[in-house]
């Protein structure tokens, strides 16, 4: 790409690398522009061109945690993610305490938790909890803090150090992004404790996402691809499971 002149110039190009809703690192756009990462943070720091940086990615302001809505992503791949929770609910055993990530794929998991088995519900997100609430002989443990209503979920230390008392024996991981090599990603920074300390102390951990997700890059890396149990949801051609390094 020839170096581009001006600020103008810089955004139209930064603009042509994020076409079709590609997300790229900083480094990488820096390099292709022929500009330096803090020229491009300064370019991008009000939104122009309808671009913003993120976590250290410029991306479409869209595709950014502004352009996140839940209610919007709840109707999307509704059909693909109604069947992903019915392949991850039939993993749930009588006696298991099970933890449900926030996202618009879990809700769906959470409405087929099997009543009356002795199963323990350990979440983070409001809309899961709702649904929890109303099973017959299910326990439910809501991990609380900071309300963040763009996710329907709770961030806190307080919520990490209950995490950190809580034997969980399987996982269920929502994604709003897979990548290969940056791994699996969400939209928003403040997910992110709450993930890792799940992932910590979950014997069996599974990643659930239609795949529309898998190929997508977000601003927050949460998790490598081979922490996980098992991949519900992995798009043709792509292993359904790696073992646990």
């Amino acid at each position: 790409m020839a170096r581009p002149s001006g600020r103008t110039g810089r955004i139209a190009a930064l603009g042509e690398l994020c076409r079709a809703g590609a997300i790229l690192h900083i480094g990488e756009a820096a390099r292709q522009i022929g500009a330096s990462e803090i020229t491009i943070r300064r370019d991008l720091s009000g939104g122009e061109g309808g671009l913003v940086c993120l976590g250290g990615y410029v991306m479409r302001a869209a595709e950014g945690a502004e352009g996140y809505s839940l209610t919007k992503a709840e109707a999307s791949e509704a059909d693909a993610k109604e069947a992903l929770a019915g392949r991850a609910a039939a993993l749930i055993e009588p006696g298991d305490t099970i933890f449900l990530d926030c996202g618009t794929t879990t809700p769906h998991l959470a409405a087929k938790v099997p009543p009356n088995a002795r199963v323990t519900v350990v979440t983070q997100a409001l809309n899961i909890a709702e649904r929890v609430a109303r099973l017959p002989g299910v326990t439910l443990i809501l991990l609380a803090g900071i309300y963040h209503s763009e996710t329907a979920s709770f961030s806190s230390d307080e919520a990490v150090a209950m995490l950190g008392r809580i034997n969980i024996t399987k996982g269920f991981f929502s994604a709003a992004g897979v990548h290969e090599t940056e791994g699996v990603t969400c939209f928003h920074f403040h997910e992110v404790p709450v993930k890792r300390a799940a992932i910590a102390r979950s014997r069996q951990r599974y990643l659930v996402c239609d795949g529309s997700k898998w190929g997508r890059l977000r601003p927050a890396t949460y998790a490598r691809l081979d922490e996980f149990t098992d991949w519900i949801g992995a798009p043709p051609g792509r292993p359904e499971a790696r073992p646990v390094s």
